[in-house]
């Protein structure tokens, strides 16, 4: 047996079904970058084609974050506008589903004005 045979034979292998389902977390990560970048080019546009939503972020699990049910965000991110005007700058830290209700009430209060 060859030196480079025995090395293969010491390198772990993941069985098929743990294969497929990485790369399928690959591939849905790859998804979510890629409307990620689309999204943050209609927000410097100032068009988005769509109100946000939570389904374009991923969890990231290396990250400390917080996500609030769509009624919480909502109470959160209506808190935090109230009184604002449009010197007012607002950092949402860490609270992803409060930063999409944050820019989805800011869109409808533009529609709606």
């Amino acid at each position: 047996m060859a030196a480079s045979e025995a090395d293969d034979d010491d390198l772990p292998k993941l069985p098929a079904d743990t294969l497929a389902a990485l790369g399928e977390f690959y591939s849905e990560r790859e998804q979510n970058e890629k409307r990620l970048e689309n999204l943050k080019a209609q927000m410097e546009q100032q068009q988005p084609q769509s109100p946000l939503s939570m389904k374009m972020f991923m969890e990231d699990w290396n990250a400390s974050q917080f996500w609030y049910s769509d009624e919480t965000a909502t109470l959160l991110a209506q808190q935090l506008l109230d009184g604002a005007t449009v010197d007012t700058r607002i950092a949402v830290v860490s609270a992803p589903s409060v930063f999409v209700q944050c820019k989805n009430l800011l869109v409808r209060n533009a529609m709606s004005s």
